[in-house]
């Protein structure tokens, strides 16, 4: 967001320009999403009850949404989302690291027993 704001093109900032400010919308949108998700299964889990379905499609939205958000960072910056000076490159890094921890098929799995189990009650 500093960076839209910041770099200037036709005379204002990126930020302004529609097409820019719609992508950190949806950029914004989804962060908040997958936000949501989190602390809903974190709050079960508080309550003491199950948390493994909830848990699972938190991760699965955040790990999904990280891998958008950070092509469209990407975008949005241009050449300088390569450059060391920006942090996008560590994020691509940190998305990377995500994927070890558990694949998206992995949560999709998780997900397909318990909605078919909620199902077949």
């Amino acid at each position: 967001m500093d960076y839209a704001q910041q770099r200037r093109a036709f005379g204002k900032p990126i930020a302004e320009h529609q097409a820019i400010a719609f992508k950190l919308a949806e950029m914004a949108t989804k962060v908040e999403a997958s936000h949501l998700m989190m602390v809903n299964a974190a709050r079960l889990k508080d309550e003491g009850a199950r948390n493994d379905v909830e848990a699972g499609m938190a991760k699965l939205l955040a790990s999904e949404y990280c891998a958008e958000v950070t092509q469209e960072s990407f975008r949005i910056h241009g050449g300088y989302g390569y450059s060391k000076e920006y942090e996008i490159d560590g994020s691509c890094a940190r998305r990377r690291s995500a994927d070890r921890q558990g694949t998206s098929e992995i949560q999709k799995t998780i997900s397909a027993a318990a909605v078919a189990r909620v199902q077949s009650r």
